[in-house]
């Protein structure tokens, strides 16, 4: 069956224009556009609220180029998915860290099926947005209760998915929210009412990620079409379609701060593209041996990290697609890949994460290998993990791990600082912020899971900020012994 996108007739959009199909305004509209970067943010959707639109058709089903890993999947067993494997079957129960009655969470909240994606709003971290298997998405508000602790009111629940919510994020100003889904749709919701104001599609299959333009409203997604997709998140316009892979999708990344796109496939390639063409740039085939999984982008170099499951992580140069460093030791598949932000100790570091339960710590120049933390290692594979923010801790990382846990590292020490528990299956994502505490530091985690809850966390770090020895948080216990998951002084309203 026949499609319709639409797609805004700017230069976003590759090709040149049909002889006499624009009017002397459109001339001039694309000639502003032209001038305009990625990163301007409200020139750009002056831009497209102004610009007028053109109708492509294709055939779903004839002219999106076909996955070349389709194979008889045989007799499935009653109850098991199409294409899903037990990932007890490859990485063993590991139930290592799953304490039961052990439960650091100051709150939770419940879904009817796995929670596959959290988000903390940049703008209010008392704002939570969580995505299930149960094809559904909801906005929280992260309140004190009644005797002092932590609750999750919920706010509004995002319904209209038709598929499991894979992915759910916040623009970097929080002004809007974003769900993507295996139904091939994202849509845009803003936070404060729950109101949807935009569906986003295109997409023929499933839409793996999403990721919004580091400093504007624009956002990327990946899909198992093979292709990516660019929409202006204020309008719903799509502004440009980027077919090149063989296969799905599977990451991306903003490079140069925003003025590139470079994306990752399971046909073993990494592509960066001129967003405003829609044109690869540079095409590095067979950079693994293996499905790409992760990627990052350097925040100022040319410089793309990329993780895959032949257990091995590469760097790119996206200006040269020569792979310039090849970063091995480990045994597993490389779902993670991030580097740090730079903090107070002027130190830039890149860390690996992997399935071996191992994470790797690298130089972020030079790229050689700092240090190897095994904390997760013989109980659970790292699924992923977020970078603390500046500048203080800088240099700390959270994880999360199909052991059930969720835990805090110092990256310059090696030293676990901090074991989350309360989760009872694999957790499969996180996210982070840092508030205060009676002028002490504290660091707020959200995490979701297999066993269908997303479980709210904090850590006060007081004790290791600069001005620890002037707060009153309690003096931190030994270096060899962790920060307490719960303490009196974790106030709930440090969450304003």
């Amino acid at each position: 069956g026949l499609r319709t996108v639409r797609l805004g007739h700017l230069p976003w959009v590759g090709g040149p224009p049909r002889e006499g199909a624009m009017s002397e305004r459109e001339r001039a509209c694309d000639q502003d556009m032209q001038e305009v970067e990625l990163d301007e943010g409200n020139d750009m959707d002056e831009a497209f609220q102004q610009g007028e639109c053109v109708e492509v058709k294709f055939d779903s089903d004839e002219d999106v180029p076909v996955d070349s890993d389709g194979e008889d999947v045989g007799n499935l067993q009653d109850g098991q998915e199409e294409g899903i494997i037990d990932e007890r079957e490859v990485y063993g129960d590991m139930q290592g860290d799953m304490s039961p009655g052990v439960d650091d969470a100051m709150a939770h909240v419940c879904h009817g099926e796995s929670v596959l994606s959290v988000a903390l709003s940049p703008a209010d971290r008392r704002v939570l947005l969580t995505g299930g298997q149960d094809d559904l998405a909801v906005l929280w508000g992260i309140e004190e209760d009644q005797g002092g602790g932590l609750k999750c009111v919920q706010r509004h629940r995002l319904t209209g998915h038709t598929d499991s919510v894979s992915q759910v994020a916040f623009s970097n100003d929080g002004k809007y929210a974003a769900t993507a889904s295996y139904d091939g749709t994202v849509r845009i919701w803003m936070p404060e009412t729950g109101e949807l104001i935009h569906t986003l599609e295109g997409p023929s299959k499933e839409v793996e990620w999403i990721m919004w333009h580091p400093k504007g409203h624009a956002i990327l997604a990946g899909s198992a079409d093979t292709m990516a997709w660019m929409w202006w998140a204020p309008t719903g316009k799509l502004m440009q379609i980027f077919a090149g892979h063989a296969q799905s999708v599977t990451c991306g990344a903003w490079g140069l701060g925003g003025k590139l796109i470079v994306t990752g496939s399971a046909d073993r390639s990494v592509i960066v593209w001129n967003p405003r063409g829609g044109t690869p740039q540079q095409h590095v085939r067979e950079v693994h041996e293996n499905t790409i999984v992760s990627m990052c982008s350097h925040p100022e170099a040319p410089l793309v990290v990329t993780g895959s499951e032949d257990s091995s992580a590469r760097v790119i140069h996206i200006e040269t697609g020569k792979v310039v460093a090849n970063l091995d030791g480990h045994t597993s598949s490389v779902e993670a890949v991030g580097f740090s932000n730079c903090g107070s100790s002027g130190i830039f570091l890149l860390a690996t994460a992997s399935m071996d339960g191992k994470i790797q710590i690298w130089d972020g120049k030079t790229f050689d290998l700092r240090s190897s933390i095994k904390d997760h290692v013989e109980e659970a594979g790292i699924v992923r993990f977020k970078w603390l923010p500046t500048p203080t801790f800088g240099s700390w990382l959270c994880t999360c791990a199909t052991d059930g846990t969720v835990r805090v590292f110092n990256a310059l020490s090696s030293q676990c600082m901090s074991t989350l528990r309360g989760h009872s299956d694999t957790v499969l994502d996180l996210d982070v912020a840092l508030g205060e505490v009676a002028g002490a530091p504290q660091l707020a985690v959200v995490s979701g899971s297999d066993d269908k809850t997303c479980r709210v966390f904090t850590v006060a770090l007081g004790a290791f900020a600069p001005s620890a020895a002037a707060s009153s948080v309690p003096m931190a216990a030994p270096a060899a012994a962790q920060v307490p998951a719960k303490t009196a002084d974790l106030s709930p309203s440090s969450l304003a």
